[in-house]
């Protein structure tokens, strides 16, 4: 397999150029395990860590070793640390990483015991990228920061029939993490708060959602958007399991006071929706599909609508609300009522572009279920991860249909990207990111061209209503090496060539042309 990614890649000169290339089989000893890519505040890519298995150290701990990339994959920090594994049957992974500001990153780690009686334990470690420091590990038990038991009988007592406690890092505005209670053992009211620490692991503010919750009549919680000054959560009330209401909560991050909340969807309401939040120059926007509503369930994708756009004030007022139905498309694109186009697709929502002058381009993806697939329900709080919906079930897709808005949400024109049937996967968007502050976009997927028998990477630019597309072949010289995009920073993109038997994993940053 010597120089297979150079070879590859050197069919690509034409489209992209050479920047750095990086061996991750030896970055570091011991076996690789975690890898996860780091944003910065404003979403764009800061770098990458990889943390690698360095086996047993005694009886109870393992050994980790981090290594830390800058985003032109220099390496600006690493080191080793335990973590406990308790006996045999213990087994730990690192779940979740993220930048709490300029120079810490925070880990979160996840223990679990799969031995008879099951245990879980849900801890965390902060990383100083400057200093190449790491903490002690730490876990939430009722309200209070404690270090990691050091033995199995004191984690046992400690955890035993207590709720279940997530734990995850807020972006660089903060400086600082939440941690946000989940039931377990079908304790629902147990789970009430939102939490919020700074670095020294000081409690400095809490958000009490679920104030009267009972097993029968209980609130959800699920943050999904952040900017410099307001922090926004959705919140879902329950009666007997069943959703009820949805809330918009906007909260003042520095101190957890309620700004505002908007009602979103209840019994009344005339629709059902996904939902995408993002704020711009102050206000809320607010955009996706919609069903008509029905008790019980949640947006429906065999019988979607069309698109809406709400616009709320810093005071959560309404600015406007508007809602299209597929009949304003019907002289550009061939569909019916329900969204469904040639051959039964349905168009699944796939990534809602807002640029910074309130236009909005809607990707979509021709889509089709399984025979024998489960209804098609999205749900409302998994808002950013719509297509993710069809995962667990055979499908098919094939090409890409963006909707172009203005920023009155008016209708400007529709572009396709052609691509061949996909039977294999359940769709072939990989990930995007906005260029040149935020009036742009660009979009990445993959497609297997059937009648050349290879895969090529499709790069789409949105500009102005308009979109440029480059496809570039990705192939390896061997069947079994497999080569995957990874978003990196503005401009270019990391392509990983990876192979396990051959202990074969390689990342290449190259620049779009």
């Amino acid at each position: 397999m010597k120089n297979t990614f150079f070879a590859t890649l050197f069919l690509l000169l034409s489209n992209i150029f050479y920047s750095q290339t990086l061996d991750l089989a030896n970055l570091a000893t011991g076996r690789l395990v975690y890898s996860s890519i780091l944003y910065d505040a404003k979403d764009q890519v800061y770098g990458y860590i990889y943390f690698y298995n360095q086996g047993d150290v005694d009886k109870e701990n393992i050994q980790l070793e981090y290594v830390l990339l800058d985003k032109n994959l220099n390496k600006v920090s690493n080191n080793i640390f335990t973590t406990k594994k308790y006996h045999n049957n213990f087994k730990n992974t690192v779940t979740y990483c993220n930048l709490t500001n300029s120079d810490e990153v925070f880990i979160n780690l996840e223990h679990y015991d799969t031995g008879k009686v099951p245990y879980y334990l849900s801890s965390f470690i902060t990383i100083s990228i400057t200093n190449k420091t790491i903490s002690p590990e730490y876990f939430y038990s009722e309200g209070i920061i404690k270090e990691i038991p050091q033995n199995l009988s004191e984690f046992k007592k400690e955890f035993k029939d207590k709720s279940f406690s997530g734990v995850s890092g807020l972006s660089s505005n903060f400086n600082g993490y939440y941690i946000l209670e989940y039931p377990i053992n079908g304790k629902i009211g147990s789970n009430k708060n939102l939490n919020f620490f700074n670095l020294k692991n000081e409690l400095l503010w809490s958000y009490e959602y679920n104030p009267n919750g009972t097993k029968k009549k209980y609130n959800k919680i699920s943050i999904n958007h952040s900017s410099n000054n307001t922090l926004y959560v959705l919140e879902s009330s329950f009666k007997s399991d069943m959703a009820e209401e949805y809330k918009i909560i906007a909260l003042d991050p520095n101190n957890g006071h309620k700004k505002y909340e908007y009602v979103f969807e209840n019994n009344s309401s005339e629709f059902s929706h996904n939902i995408r939040l993002k704020e711009l120059n102050g206000e809320l926007i607010i955009t996706g599909n919609y069903s008509k509503y029905q008790k019980n369930k949640n947006f429906d994708l065999n019988n979607n609508l069309g698109f809406y756009k709400i616009v709320l004030n810093s005071e959560g007022k309404e600015i406007s609300k508007k809602y299209t139905s597929w009949e304003e498309f019907k002289e550009q694109i061939d569909i019916d009522e329900k969204g469904r186009v040639e051959k039964n697709f349905r168009l699944l929502p796939t990534k809602y572009f807002i640029f910074k002058d309130g236009s909005i381009c809607i990707l979509t993806e021709k889509y089709k279920p399984a025979k024998m697939g489960i209804g098609n329900f999205i749900p409302l709080p998994i808002i950013n991860v719509i297509a993710e919906a069809a995962t667990k079930r055979e499908e098919q897709t094939t090409d890409f249909v963006l909707f172009f808005m203005d920023k009155d949400f008016n209708f400007k024109k529709i572009k396709t990207i052609q691509k061949d049937l996909s039977k294999v996967f359940n769709y072939d968007y990989l990930f995007s990111q906005y260029i040149k502050d935020e009036t742009e976009a660009v979009f990445f997927f993959k497609d297997y061209v059937k009648s050349e028998k290879k895969w090529i990477l499709g790069v789409t630019t949105i500009s102005n209503e308009n979109i440029k597309e480059e496809r570039i072949p990705i192939s390896s010289e061997k069947d079994n090496y497999e080569i995957i995009p990874m978003r990196a920073k503005e401009g270019y993109i990391i392509l990983r060539e990876y192979n396990e038997k051959d202990k074969y994993n390689q990342i290449r940053l190259e620049k779009i042309n």
